[in-house]
């Protein structure tokens, strides 16, 4: 009988309260702060690329280079962008040929590195095209998360080595010389 009566008397105490309210109220805010801070690194960074990528698709639109091929354009991109550590190492270029008359896109997902054991570069395709061509142009950045625990505050998929892929597409015509 004596337990019983302390066990209620426990119950009816009110000190400690707030500890209860901040247990249960601190891992959900310190999660929003997470998910704002990464989410807001990740805009910046999809800024950053996006601002190379156009950079580069306007000096290859009005021609001024010769013979690009996807080495030079990943340099030319990653020279371009803040942000983002180990940037030629994973970045993948992709230009392709639209036919104007059927107007069909590539299939599959955009060309990102592989970075599970080892950095794979993907199978890409750089055709410049011809003067008045139709041309596609993806880029796909694979960069670090801030915190391993990102995925589970925003919706994004991790690789293995806990990485997001961030990529641009754009579609122009080459100039007439």
């Amino acid at each position: 009988m004596r337990a019983l009566s302390l066990f209620r008397r426990f119950l009816r105490r009110e000190d400690g309260t707030a500890t209860v309210e901040f247990a249960i109220l601190v891992p959900l805010l310190f999660t929003i702060f997470i998910a704002t801070l990464e989410s807001g690194m990740m805009m910046s960074r999809w800024a950053s690329i996006d601002r190379a990528a156009d950079m580069v698709i306007r000096s290859l639109r009005l021609g001024q280079y010769t013979n690009p091929d996807a080495e030079f354009l990943r340099q030319e991109i990653c020279d371009r962008v803040f942000l983002v550590e180990n940037c030629y190492e994973n970045t993948a270029v992709d230009i392709r040929r639209i036919s104007r008359t059927t107007f069909l896109l590539p299939d599959q997902n955009d060309p990102c590195v592989t970075r599970d054991d080892e950095i794979i570069q993907p199978v890409t395709e750089v055709v410049p095209g011809q003067q008045n061509d139709l041309m596609l142009i993806r880029v796909c950045v694979t960069v670090d998360a801030i915190f391993p625990t990102s995925a589970y505050a925003i919706p994004i998929e991790l690789d293995a080595q806990g990485g997001y892929a961030l990529s641009v597409a754009s579609v122009y015509v080459n100039e007439p010389s």
